[in-house]
């Protein structure tokens, strides 16, 4: 596309302008003067027709995906050579998707002569987590008189994937462990009899008679034991709800709020590298209507980084969440027993009958469900004296909620499941306590 530059109205004025005054008070000179548009024209023509020559010149390429983390700021590389000799400034422009910004809307460079790339390292800052696409970069190069300007679209299509930043959650879980003096952040010996058996050896007094092996005892004819071992390698998997109530705002440290599955992604991720440094594997899985992913839990870097690229891309969806599925689903694929924390608002009453329900499924598992805690949620003139009608009605409205939590609480208390209500941004850090008990425990 070809835009007029301001400097060929300068040139109009400069040239066009003077003449015709001068045409008019000066009639000797009109047949010299009538020269002048042509002479303007003509200037403006052949620096129009220089600047063609660069249409198909300029190549512009970009790496086809860029990594960032939400709310640090990084770059990305694109590379613009000229297919001919001569140097020209270049003006460039780069199409980013909402939710990102940069220190400037575009830049200048020169593209030196010898036909040389040149390197431009854009910075920009992704503010939400997600997988975006970069399509286009605007090059403008100006003709050689700076009359014209040619801007040229060039498709890149660079992937950029946005993943959560988790410098804040571990600094508040490195934070709470300092305050309790916990070491057990690290691996440590478990002491105990364990439930993972480790060989048979001969009968010792004061064995007890139900760890006695007796079809080796029959064969053998002497008493024979079985011994155990603490489980070295335990599953760990964290389920996350995607649905509709996933959705809500939750207060942030920093004052504002943001979607409860922020917090939850960002929990899976911090847990996920607690478990790995306690020698056990974990797995996540994302669930609405119906289950969106599922990684198996294992252990290493590369597992983590899949983990990562199922959650990053998780956004809050319409549905409901559907229980029986999800439950059905890990059933199938689970072959011993695990650790499950589902990460899952229960506060409407009929979800949490479907949750009761379906867990059952599950109810040879150790089974953990956190949600954030309804601010409203807290008993009846439990606050300050109340001042009108309104106040009662929401504080009635909180009890009611209050009174519905307790008895589930309790309801899943009886199917061995424990509910954690989690106030503000202590998701993470409750459990990995929770975690680190049940290995203390040794529950699983």
């Amino acid at each position: 596309m070809i835009i007029p530059a301001p400097a060929i109205l300068r040139l109009v004025a400069a040239t066009l302008i003077p003449a015709a005054l001068l045409y008019a008070v000066t009639p000797q000179f009109r047949p010299l003067l009538l020269f002048v548009p042509l002479l303007v024209g003509m200037v403006a023509l052949a620096d129009l027709l220089i600047l063609f020559r660069y249409r198909n010149r300029l190549t512009v390429t970009a790496p086809p995906r860029l990594s960032l983390v939400c709310g640090r700021a990084g770059q990305l590389g694109i590379t613009i050579q000229a297919s001919n000799q001569a140097g020209f400034d270049l003006q460039v422009g780069l199409a980013l998707p909402a939710g990102f910004v940069s220190p400037f809307r575009e830049t200048r460079l020169k593209l030196a002569k010898g036909g040389d790339a040149v390197c431009l390292d854009w910075s920009l800052t992704g503010t939400k987590r997600g997988r975006f696409q970069v399509m286009q970069c605007s090059l403008r190069v100006a003709s050689p008189f700076r009359l014209w300007q040619l801007q040229i679209r060039h498709t890149i299509s660079t992937e950029l994937r946005v993943y959560p930043n988790l410098r804040a959650e571990r600094r508040r879980l490195a934070s709470l462990f300092l305050e309790r003096n916990d070491r057990q952040l690290q691996a440590q010996r478990q002491r105990g009899q364990g439930r993972e058996f480790d060989r048979l050896r001969q009968y010792q007094t004061g064995d007890s008679l139900g760890d006695i092996h007796w079809k080796a005892t029959a064969k053998r004819r002497q008493l024979i034991t079985k011994e155990y071992q603490i489980e070295r390698t335990q599953e760990v998997y964290l389920l996350i709800d995607s649905s509709r109530l996933s959705g809500r705002p939750v207060p942030t440290a920093e004052g504002g709020s943001e979607p409860f599955l922020e917090q939850a992604v960002r929990t899976a991720l911090i847990l996920g590298s607690v478990a790995q440094r306690q020698g056990d594997l974990f797995g996540v899985a994302a669930f609405g209507s119906r289950v969106q992913g599922f990684v198996r839990a294992k252990t290493g870097k590369t597992h983590f980084g899949h983990c990562r690229d199922l959650l990053y891309t998780v956004q809050p969806g319409e549905d409901n969440p559907s229980f029986a599925e999800l439950a059905t689903f890990m059933a199938a694929r689970l072959r011993r027993r695990a650790l499950l924390i589902f990460i899952a608002p229960l506060d409407e009453p009929a979800l949490a009958e479907d949750f009761v329900r379906a867990i059952r499924i599950l109810s040879r598992h150790l089974i953990c469900v956190a949600m954030p805690q309804p601010p409203t949620a807290a008993p009846l003139f439990s606050t300050a004296t109340l001042q009108s009608n309104d106040e009662l009605y929401r504080h009635l409205a909180g009890h009611l909620t209050w009174h519905q939590l307790r008895e589930l609480q309790q309801s899943l208390r009886l199917q061995g499941v424990r509910l954690m209500l989690v106030k503000d941004e202590r998701l993470s850090a409750d459990l990995v306590s929770h975690y680190l008990d049940v290995k203390r425990k040794q529950l699983l």
